[in-house]
């Protein structure tokens, strides 16, 4: 009997370590799918933050309104971003801090853009150019 509960610990021992060694895959493959998330086009990450159809409501001076609270958080958000770019860890914490919510406005801005056209407004907020990973 005795042998057979030193097993067990050692058992649980082994197990332990598996799963010490697991969780620092499990890491290794979430920071890899994190870097290649980075690679996919920021267009279609813009598309899956904002909800389809938030402006359909929105009259034409409502649609103007917005997006130029838009642009006005996009450019600052840039400039932070740009602030942080100046050092490889800078880029990384910007891209973290600032990404997000960069790729939002952006995909705000072409529903705004495509609402106004949609409702043939006057003037059409100018749709946001979109960046490639890699340029940033």
């Amino acid at each position: 009997m005795k042998q057979r509960a030193g097993q067990v610990g050692h058992d649980a021992a082994n197990m332990a370590k598996q799963l010490r060694n697991y969780g620092l895959l499990g890491a290794a493959a979430a920071i890899g799918a994190a870097a290649l998330a980075g690679c996919a086009s920021e267009d279609a990450a813009s598309s899956f933050l904002v909800a389809p159809g938030h402006y359909v409501l929105y009259q034409c001076d409502d649609i103007d309104r917005a997006a130029k609270g838009a642009v006005v958080r996009q450019h600052e958000l840039e400039q932070l971003m740009a602030k942080a770019s100046t050092t490889t860890t800078g880029v990384l914490i910007g891209d973290a801090t600032y990404g997000t919510e960069l790729a939002t406005i952006r995909g705000q801005l072409r529903d705004l853009h495509q609402a106004a056209l949609d409702k043939n407004c006057p003037t059409v907020p100018a749709a946001p150019a979109v960046v490639p990973a890699t340029a940033r």
